[in-house]
Order: C-alpha cells, then sequence, then structure tokens
C-alpha cells in the first residue's frame, strides 16, 4: 500500500539500499473509483518519497493507462529517476472442475516486449527520468530491440529462471557480436536509435501501423 511504501522506504534506505523500484499496482474492483484518483495516488507516493528519501527512486508501471504517455509526465513533475516498463501481471485462471479461481504462471515470452517497445520508443528523449524495461527480454536479439528502443537499463527474470545465471554472458555476447557486426563501438551510440523523436518513420508507432501490420500478415 501507499501507506506501507512511505513507512517502510526510509528503512530500506537505512539498510544500505542504493535505489528504491515502486510497485504500487492496485486492482481497482470499487467501481466508482476513477481513473485520475489512481493516477493521483501514484503521483503522490512519488512526491512524499522524493521529500524523504535522498536514493533514486524508480517506478514500476502498468501499461493500463487511458494516457500513459501523460502519467509517465506527472512522475517526470514528481521527481521520480526511473520509469520501468512495464509491470508484469499474473492474472488468475479459473478452474472448471472446482469452479473456482486458481493461481496460473507462465514465464515472459519475447512476444510480450512489442507494447513495452512502443511505449520506451514513445518516451525516449520527451521525459527526464532514466528508462529500463521489464518483461519480453528473453534472447540477445529482444535485448538489442530495447535498447535501440530507449533503455538504459535491461531487466530479466524469465530467461535467467529458464536458463540460469551464465545466461547474461549469453546475453552480452549477443550484444557485443551484433555491435561489432554493425562496427558500433559504444552501447550509447545504439540506445534510441529507433525512437520516435530519432527514427524516419514515426507513424510506425503510431495508429497508422495497424494498416501496415494487417497488410504485411501471410499465411506462411
Amino acid at each position: 500500500s501507499a501507506e506501507s511504501w512511505l513507512r517502510f522506504s526510509s528503512l530500506i534506505e537505512q539498510a544500505g539500499a542504493d535505489a528504491l523500484e515502486l510497485n504500487l499496482y492496485e486492482v481497482a474492483t470499487d467501481l466508482s473509483v476513477p481513473g485520475a484518483a489512481i493516477e493521483q495516488q501514484l503521483v503522490q507516493v512519488v512526491t512524499e518519497l522524493k521529500r524523504v528519501l535522498k536514493i533514486p527512486v524508480a517506478v514500476k508501471l502498468s501499461p493500463f493507462f487511458a494516457a500513459f504517455g501523460n502519467v509517465a509526465r506527472q512522475l517526470d513533475a514528481a521527481g521520480a529517476d526511473g520509469l520501468v516498463l512495464f509491470n508484469r501481471f499474473y492474472q488468475p485462471d479459473i478452474d472448471i472442475k472446482t469452479m473456482t479461481p486458481s493461481p496460473y504462471l507462465e514465464l515472459s515470452t519475447s512476444s510480450e516486449l512489442l507494447l513495452r517497445l512502443r511505449w520506451l520508443a514513445i518516451l525516449y528523449g520527451r521525459v527526464r527520468p532514466s528508462l529500463a524495461v521489464t518483461g519480453g527480454v528473453v534472447t540477445p536479439n529482444d535485448g538489442i530491440k530495447a535498447l535501440l528502443a530507449a533503455p538504459h537499463a535491461v531487466q530479466m527474470v524469465s530467461a535467467i529462471l529458464r536458463h540460469g545465471p551464465a545466461y547474461v554472458g549469453a546475453m552480452r555476447h549477443g550484444l557485443e557480436q551484433w555491435m561489432e557486426w554493425h562496427k558500433i563501438m559504444a552501447v550509447d551510440d545504439v540506445r534510441g536509435r529507433v525512437s520516435l523523436e530519432k527514427t524516419a518513420d514515426p507513424a510506425a508507432f503510431e495508429r497508422a501501423n495497424y494498416i501496415r501490420a494487417l497488410q504485411s500478415w501471410n499465411r506462411s
């Protein structure tokens, strides 16, 4: 809860944390709660934490906002140091034998990266906080795509659960090989190359891309 974050954040800082990542996702089952109230609560918590903490504060976000870009801008104004896109939710399944909700967990796949790429590319260069991606980074190519869109950091969990900690080395090797092939010397020269701000085809991140996607489909 918001109260818990405010209570424990100072203890986390005192324990030696170098930074704090907030995860403030809420399922608004109360149908009378407007979306603006959820946004306001999120911004208020970040504002208060930045007032009391000296360490950087990042916010892990849900994509389920009517105007996500505006939420990012509000968090920027509130002082957030980083934005992490996107929180990966574990939705309950339904057991048809017992007719009850049942927990269901499936590890991340590369297909989940696309929504994240889109919003990272849209935000890059337009908000102050550092950007990080979480969810959908499974292969070295996924990590490269993420960097081309924007991030200052790439988070992985599912891939490491599948392959073990040594897989981080494989991810790095894949990036190094790709950079060598393209004669790119530094990661900073990769970051944001295919962002909305820099791409020659900004419509690819906008509504018009739906038509192109449909036209590109075939039955192969």
